[in-house]
C-alpha cells in the first residue's frame, strides 16, 4: 500500500471517529409551554429521550442559553401558535447568532403537533431510520431506494415505479390523486418527496394539469379529487418528508394547517420544508442535492443545515453585507413587500437581482420539523468523493479526494470535532470555506478522479491557494 493510500485511510478512520454522533444537545421551550402540564411533559420527554438538558428560552435568549453549552443539536418544543413564520425566522436568526460567525453551529428542529400526543410521539422516537422506500410527486433518484413510486405532476396519469429493479412507467386515463392517497395509506413508504403548488391548507398533486388536492381537517389528511370525492390518508409508519419545491408546506400556522395534519395522520416524524412561499428554491432543492446525490452520507436534518450553510457561504463571497441583514418584510411572506423593502439598497437588475433576493429569502425560509438528532437517511449509495480529518505534524487538515470524473451536486464538507474548534482559523476564499464548526470545499475547480484537495484548519500563516499543495 502506497503512502498516499495510507494517509487517506488514516483520514477516513479519523473522520469516522471524530465526527460520529455524540448526542450533545439541549431542549428549549417557552415558559408558557413549560407551564402547560401536557406540553411541559412533551418538553421533558424530549430531553429525557436524548439525555439532554432542558431550558426555558425564546429566540432572544438563545445566545445566552446555548452559547456556553457547546452543543451540536437543539430541539425547540412549541405549542400550536408558537411556531408561525415570524417566530421560526427569529429562531433561524438566533441560531446563527450564537457566536461571532454567521453560520449555525448546531442543527435545530421544532417538535410540535396539533395535540400534545402527536408531539409526544415525535419526541420519543429517537431510533435511526434507513429510508429504503420512497413515495413522491417529483422524480426520485434511480439508485437511492429499493422501492419507489412517483406520480408525475407534469403529465396526467403518468406513474413511475421501481421495486428492486428498473423503473417502469404506467399511463392511466384518469387523474391519479386517489391513487396517491391509496399508496400513502398502504404504509410502505418511509420517505415522502414532493414539489408543486401548495399553501398552508391545500396541496395540488398536479402542476401542469388540473388535479385533486391534499387538504387537512383537524389533524386528519384527505385527498379530494376533481369530482369532489374524498379519500382519507392514514399512516402509522415512521417517515421523513422532504417538500423540496412546495410553498408553505412546513408553515406551522395553527393546529389545523396542512403541516400539522402531515405530522398527525400522515405519520411524518421529520419534515423539511418551506415556511413561506418559494420561487428561488435554493434551500429546498439544495437540501435535496445534499440529501440524495450521495445517499446515506447525510441525514435529512443534516442536509437541511448544510443547504443553508452553503447558501450563507456563497452569500459571504458575493454580498457579505447581506449575511447579517434582516428584512422584516420576510416575516409577512409577501414577495412584493420583500422586493419593495430590498429596493432601497439593492442596485442589481435582472438575474443578478433575482439571485440576491432569492438567497436572502431562502436563508430564513427552510426549516426542519422534528428531532434533528434523529438520523433519517437512505442506505449508503454512490460516492463522488472521500476524505476527512488528517493530522500532519500536529495540525489537523481537511482532505478530499475525487472518486469519479463526475462532480458532486453539493460541495464536499465535514463537521469539525468540538475538541479542535477553539483553534480553527476561519477563511472563505479560493477553494475553501472554513468556520469553527465545519470545513467545505466550496469551489474545487476542475473535478477529475484521483485529484486531491486539502486545507489546514489551524494554520495562521498564508498557505498556497493551489488546492493540491500540501497533499501527500
Amino acid at each position: 500500500m502506497g503512502v498516499a493510500a495510507t494517509i487517506l485511510l488514516s483520514a477516513l478512520s479519523c473522520a469516522a471517529s471524530d465526527t460520529a454522533p455524540t448526542s450533545r444537545g439541549i431542549v428549549l421551550a417557552s415558559q408558557s409551554c413549560l407551564d402547560d402540564a401536557q406540553w411541559g411533559a412533551v418538553a421533558q420527554a424530549a430531553a429525557a429521550a436524548r439525555g439532554w438538558s432542558l431550558a426555558a428560552s425564546g429566540p432572544a435568549e438563545v445566545a445566552r442559553v446555548v452559547g456556553s453549552a457547546r452543543v451540536d443539536h437543539a430541539i425547540v418544543v412549541a405549542m400550536p401558535g408558537e411556531a408561525g413564520r415570524a417566530v421560526c425566522a427569529q429562531w433561524q436568526r438566533a441560531f446563527r447568532s450564537v457566536d461571532g460567525d454567521p453560520f449555525e453551529d448546531l442543527s435545530w428542529g421544532i417538535v410540535t403537533g396539533p395535540s400534545p400526543s402527536v408531539a409526544m410521539r415525535i419526541a420519543q422516537r429517537t431510533d435511526p431510520v434507513v429510508l429504503t422506500a420512497a413515495l413522491g410527486t417529483t422524480p426520485l433518484p434511480a439508485s437511492a431506494f429499493a422501492r419507489a413510486t412517483w406520480f408525475s405532476e407534469g403529465v396526467q396519469g403518468e406513474v413511475h415505479r421501481r421495486d428492486g429493479g428498473a423503473w417502469t412507467i404506467e399511463h392511466r386515463i384518469v387523474e391519479q390523486s386517489r391513487s396517491f392517497a391509496h399508496e400513502w395509506s398502504l404504509d410502505w413508504a418511509d420517505l415522502i418527496f414532493t414539489s408543486g403548488r401548495s399553501n398552508e391548507m391545500r396541496w395540488l398533486l398536479g402542476y401542469a394539469y388540473p388535479s385533486g388536492r391534499v387538504v387537512p381537517r383537524r389533524g386528519e389528511l384527505w385527498v379530494r379529487d376533481l369530482d369532489g370525492i374524498e379519500t382519507t390518508i392514514r399512516s402509522r409508519r415512521s417517515k421523513a418528508m422532504l417538500a423540496a419545491g412546495n410553498c408553505l408546506m412546513a408553515h406551522l400556522r395553527d393546529e389545523d394547517c396542512l403541516a400539522m395534519a402531515l405530522l398527525d395522520a400522515g405519520g411524518v416524524d421529520q419534515l423539511a420544508g418551506y415556511l413561506s412561499v418559494t420561487w428561488d428554491g435554493r434551500a429546498g432543492w439544495g437540501c435535496a442535492a445534499w440529501f440524495l446525490d450521495e445517499p446515506g452520507r447525510w441525514s435529512l436534518a443534516e442536509a437541511a443545515q448544510w443547504s443553508r450553510t452553503e447558501l450563507l457561504a456563497r452569500m459571504m463571497r458575493n454580498h457579505p453585507e447581506d449575511v447579517r441583514r434582516v428584512v422584516d418584510a420576510f416575516d409577512r411572506s409577501s414577495r412584493s413587500e420583500f422586493d419593495a423593502a430590498c429596493a432601497a439598497w439593492m442596485t442589481e437588475v435582472g438575474e443578478d437581482r433575482e439571485r440576491r433576493l432569492g438567497a436572502l429569502w431562502d436563508r430564513d425560509a427552510f426549516v426542519v420539523v422534528g428531532d434533528p438528532a434523529r438520523r433519517m437517511a437512505p442506505a449508503d449509495g454512490e460516492r463522488w468523493w472521500e476524505g476527512g480529518l488528517v493530522w500532519r505534524d500536529g495540525e489537523p487538515w481537511f482532505e478530499v479526494r475525487a472518486l469519479s470524473d463526475r462532480p458532486p451536486q453539493s460541495p464536499p464538507a465535514m463537521h469539525l470535532p468540538l475538541a479542535i474548534r477553539d483553534r480553527v482559523v476561519p477563511r472563505n476564499l479560493n477553494h475553501w470555506c472554513v468556520a469553527d464548526s465545519f470545513a467545505m470545499l466550496l469551489e474545487p475547480g476542475q473535478w477529475e478522479a484521483g485529484r486531491s484537495w486539502s486545507v489546514p484548519l489551524w494554520r495562521t500563516a498564508e498557505y498556497a491557494p493551489d488546492p493540491t499543495k500540501g497533499t501527500r
